[in-house]
């Protein structure tokens, strides 16, 4: 698949089998476990049963895993799978996701989850770090009028939108009520154009990044703005040891890897104006993380 979905270049260039699959991301998308095969030899069932006392100590230093070919765009740095992802199948890692049930299962295939499992996206820190970051970004990098008006699409409750003065929306499919001060927006039939929409923490979980930005900003008011935020999870050390063959990456709920050029890209080429961008480490309660905060402006 010679083809960047974040930027849309042909010059990408091959990881090799680098991309670590985590065992809730295999099982939920594929329908697949590691494990060993049985066999209807007794011997045989005995000799397993007598090696899996040394092969359980030896996994505490290597365990089996499932690893994914990975391509890296020289344009944008961009880091993505091979091959795309099957929507369908992405979608089942979201069918409830952070609910009881997702938590439940995540933590059974990934046993140390659990003990985040509740804080993820509802951590009092992470909240308050998250909204008090991005209102500072834009406050310094928009232009706000009397009439401002903000869409977070895709944004659950609406609670990560900025506190900046504007009538708020969020459109969001589930049903999951709105905060106050927050308009929910039931269809995108019924979206008209804001002054500024934000896509926060969706990008890096899309197969198709670029197709799905170019879509979002066509709900953007002419000189209005998109705002992008996204995790930044490898240095750029760290890709340059992937292009060496030195490091693999974990493959998660995150499918995409981004960096400050991959993001400043990615709006270029969904035909906007590129504002400014940011990263900054950020205090998320339950972990430490670094984000990327970007801005493009729609031609008047």
């Amino acid at each position: 698949m010679n083809r960047c979905r974040n930027c849309g270049a042909s010059e990408v260039v091959e990881l090799g089998f680098v991309g670590k699959l985590a065992p809730f991301f295999l099982k939920r998308v594929f329908g697949m476990r590691l494990g060993f095969a049985t066999s209807p030899s007794t011997l045989k069932q005995l000799l397993r049963r007598v090696a899996l006392v040394p092969q359980a100590w030896l996994e505490r230093i290597t365990r089996p895993a499932a690893f994914l070919e990975m391509q890296i765009c020289s344009h944008c740095s961009f880091i993505q799978s091979k091959l795309p992802f099957e929507e369908h199948a992405i979608n089942r890692l979201y069918l409830d996701y952070r609910s009881d049930s997702y938590n439940r299962e995540r933590s059974e295939y990934e046993p140390t989850y659990a003990a985040i499992a509740a804080q993820v996206g509802q951590d009092p820190v992470e909240l308050e770090n998250r909204v008090a970051a991005a209102t500072k970004f834009l406050t310094a990098n928009v232009a706000l009028t009397d009439d401002f008006s903000i869409l977070d699409y895709g944004g659950a409750d609406g609670k990560f939108i900025p506190r900046i003065p504007a009538r708020k929306f969020v459109f969001e499919i589930s049903n999951i009520a709105p905060i106050a001060g927050v308009k929910r927006v039931h269809s995108e039939a019924e979206m008209g154009t804001y002054s500024l929409v934000q896509l926060t923490h969706v990008i890096e979980h899309v197969v198709e990044p670029l197709k799905l930005v170019q879509h979002v900003a066509a709900h953007v008011a002419p000189g209005g703005y998109l705002y992008l935020e996204t995790p930044q999870e490898l240095t750029e050390a760290e890709r340059l040891e992937l292009l060496e063959g030195r490091r693999v990456m974990a493959v998660h709920e995150h499918i995409n890897s981004y960096s400050a050029t991959a993001v400043t890209r990615l709006i270029e080429a969904a035909g906007l104006e590129f504002v400014a961008i940011e990263a900054s480490a950020v205090d998320v309660g339950w972990g430490k993380a670094v984000h990327l905060r970007a801005l493009g402006r729609k031609a008047a």
